[in-house]
């Protein structure tokens, strides 16, 4: 493609956001749709008003129905991923080829001659009424006037590179969007087809389960003996971290010690609003302590009181288990399930894991890349959408 600075100024890279969201919210009614039909499925031979051959067969289809609809959520996911992270390309890339066209029409830094550059659509820039007006000083001597012509035309060719250039960029950054865009749709229609007939199920394609969880790599000095799993009961929300509304995890009673976790003690407020939960105590708090320290290291600006906040995540996502692992939601069918004390998946702390802090199974590594990526997406831990939530008097949502 070629670009001109009309094109790129037309360009409206945030109508990408709204669909980025659209494409989540489709992504997470799939899985609570899917998870509904399942539950009640289930129901029926639980409360025993299905059995035999058919019930069986019923519960068989379910289970290749959400292993096929998993990977249509898992590839929306990807989708949104693609749509969201083109948006910051194209703004930039916008921004710099509108600010290098600024600049050649409105000099700043210049006296005299009082006119801007010409700028053609196509990038070229030329100094025809910068030049008028050293035709028309008739106190300059004519080389005077010459010599400060070639003057303008050597800054308009100056101009003229920062705009190309610009614009080349801006093709480089669209071409690439569209790629990503494309392949992520891609990926959308190759899992749509996998369903097969809407009625038989016929002509579908049945992803391979999710793996279960690897032996423990945590150190044994710094994690303890792993918990039991943490039941995850409620409605998946399929976000990039794993990213579940853990409504069956552990509940947070305020105030005073919790059951299964190092909690005690009264509630911390965190950075701004309502509580969120208890300050951390004991193991826990000596992960969270670590890993902020090495966040400031790295130049985050961490409050002490988002010790709260990490350990408020850390209570809904994995219920303090840094061995835990989601084995049920359509991250799990995909074949990356979200895994740790905050539930990342692989791709998700391999983005954001720092040197030192690369196991996944390991608490403090864990907190480290989880709480990177919730500052990356969120802008900061306090606004992560289940902390909102819960300042708000609402129930902890995944993140």
């Amino acid at each position: 493609m070629t670009l001109s600075i009309p094109d790129v100024e037309n360009w409206q890279p945030d109508q990408l956001t709204t669909a980025s969201t659209a494409v989540g919210k489709l992504s997470t009614d799939l899985d609570q749709a899917l998870l509904g039909g399942i539950t009640k499925t289930q129901r029926l031979g639980t409360d025993k008003k299905w059995d035999g051959a058919a019930a069986q067969a019923a519960d068989t289809r379910m289970d290749t129905e959400k292993l096929r609809a998993s990977a249509v959520s898992q590839a929306l996911l990807g989708l949104q991923t693609a749509l969201s992270q083109q948006v910051e390309n194209l703004n930039n890339a916008k921004k710099a080829v509108l600010d290098a066209r600024d600049r050649a029409l409105h000099p700043t830094d210049e006296t005299p001659p009082p006119d801007g550059f010409e700028v053609a659509d196509n990038g070229v820039v030329t100094a025809n009424a910068r030049k008028t007006y050293w035709d028309n000083q008739t106190g300059l001597k004519p080389d005077e006037v010459q010599r400060n012509k070639l003057e303008e035309d050597h800054k308009a060719a100056t101009y003229q590179t920062e705009i190309t250039n610009a614009l080349k960029q801006a093709e480089l950054v669209a071409e690439a969007a569209v790629t990503a865009l494309n392949g992520a749709k891609a990926a959308v229609d190759q899992a749509h087809n996998g369903l097969g007939d809407p009625v038989t199920g016929a002509g579908g394609v049945t992803p391979a389960p999710a793996p279960t969880a690897p032996a423990p790599t945590a150190p044994a000095a710094t994690a303890p003996v792993a918990a039991a799993p943490v039941s995850h009961s409620g409605n998946p929300s399929s976000q990039l971290l794993g990213n579940n509304s853990h409504g069956g995890g552990a509940a947070y009673h305020g105030g005073g010690s919790h059951s299964g976790t190092s909690y005690t003690g009264g509630l911390a407020s965190g950075s701004s609003g309502g509580p969120v939960g208890p300050m951390p105590t004991g193991t826990q708090a000596e992960w969270i302590r670590e890993a902020i320290r090495v966040l400031r290291e790295q130049g985050y600006d961490i409050k002490d009181s988002d010790a709260a906040i990490i350990a408020a995540i850390i209570e809904h996502e994995s219920g303090g288990n840094p061995h835990a692992i989601n084995n049920w939601d359509s991250n799990a069918a995909a074949g990356h399930p979200s895994k740790g004390l905050m539930q990342t998946i692989d791709s998700t702390f391999n983005s954001y894991k720092v040197a030192g802090h690369e196991d996944i199974w390991n608490p403090v590594d864990n907190i480290i890349a989880a709480s990177r990526y919730s500052i990356d997406r969120y802008g900061s831990l306090d606004n992560v959408p289940g902390i909102a939530a819960m300042r708000g008097g609402g129930g902890y949502v995944g993140y």
